[in-house]
C-alpha cells in the first residue's frame, strides 16, 4: 500500500509538471506571436522607407556620374545626399526569443515544425543584423568622403514631415568644399556600394516578413491561438 501511494504520488506530480509545462509552452507561443506581429508591423513601415532611400541613392549616383557641376546642380547634389543619407534600420523584437534562447525553455516546444520555423526565423534575423552592420560601415565610408565635399553652413533645418525627404533645407548659394572630379567619383562609388548593400537588406527584410507571417499562422494553428 505504501508503494502504491508513493507511485500514485509520483504520477500525480509528473502530471502536474506536465500541465505546468504545457501552460508555459502556450504562454511562450502567445508571447512570441505578439513579438512577430510587432516585427511585421515594423517591417511594413521599414521596407517601403528603405526602397525610397534606395531610389534616392540611385538618383544620387546617376547625378554624380552624369550631371555637370554648376550652381543649381550643387544645390541638387546637397539635397540628394541628405535624402540618401537617412538611416535605414530594423530592430526585431527579442522579448520572447531571448527567454527561449537563454533559459533553455525551447525544450518545452514539442512541435518540430514550429521549432524549426522559429530557428529559421532567428537565422534570418541574424543575417539582417549582419547586413545592417555592413550597411552602416559602407555608409560611414561614404560619409567620410562627404564631409570633404559638403559644407554644413549651407544646410538649415526645415519643417518637412515626409519621412523620405530630408529634415534640412539647402541654401541656394551652396558650394562644395572640394569639387575634385576624382573625389566626386570616389564618393559615387561609395554611394553605389551603399545602395547595393541596402538592396540586399531590403531583400532580407521582405524574406523576414514572409517568414514571420507564416510562423504566426503556424503557431496560431498549432496552439489554437486567436
Amino acid at each position: 500500500m505504501l508503494f502504491l501511494a508513493v507511485f500514485c504520488g509520483f504520477l500525480a506530480e509528473n502530471f502536474r509538471e506536465h500541465l505546468v509545462e504545457r501552460r508555459q509552452e502556450k504562454e511562450y507561443m502567445h508571447s512570441l506571436v505578439e513579438d512577430l506581429q510587432t516585427d511585421t508591423m515594423n517591417l511594413n513601415d521599414e521596407i517601403p522607407f528603405s526602397q525610397g532611400i534606395s531610389e534616392r541613392t540611385e538618383r544620387l549616383v546617376l547625378f554624380l556620374n552624369n550631371e555637370p557641376l554648376h550652381k543649381d546642380s550643387i544645390v541638387k547634389l546637397y539635397q540628394l545626399t541628405l535624402q540618401a543619407g537617412r538611416v535605414v534600420s530594423i530592430d526585431f523584437e527579442d522579448r520572447t526569443s531571448s527567454q527561449l534562447k537563454n533559459s533553455g525553455t525551447m525544450r518545452l516546444i514539442r512541435n518540430k515544425q514550429v521549432v524549426d520555423s522559429i530557428r529559421n526565423y532567428w537565422s534570418i534575423i541574424k543575417v539582417a543584423d549582419d547586413i545592417r552592420a555592413r550597411l552602416e560601415m559602407v555608409k560611414g565610408k561614404a560619409g567620410d568622403i562627404g564631409v570633404r565635399l559638403f559644407n554644413n553652413k549651407y544646410i538649415q533645418s526645415s519643417n518637412i514631415q515626409d519621412p523620405l525627404q530630408s529634415d534640412f533645407f539647402v541654401l541656394p548659394e551652396a558650394k562644395l568644399i572640394n569639387d575634385d572630379p576624382k573625389l566626386l567619383a570616389e564618393y559615387a562609388n561609395r554611394c553605389h556600394s551603399s545602395q547595393f548593400v541596402l538592396n540586399n537588406y531590403i531583400i532580407n527584410m521582405k524574406a523576414a516578413k514572409e517568414m514571420a507571417t507564416n510562423l504566426i499562422k503556424l503557431i496560431k494553428q498549432e496552439y489554437g491561438l486567436k
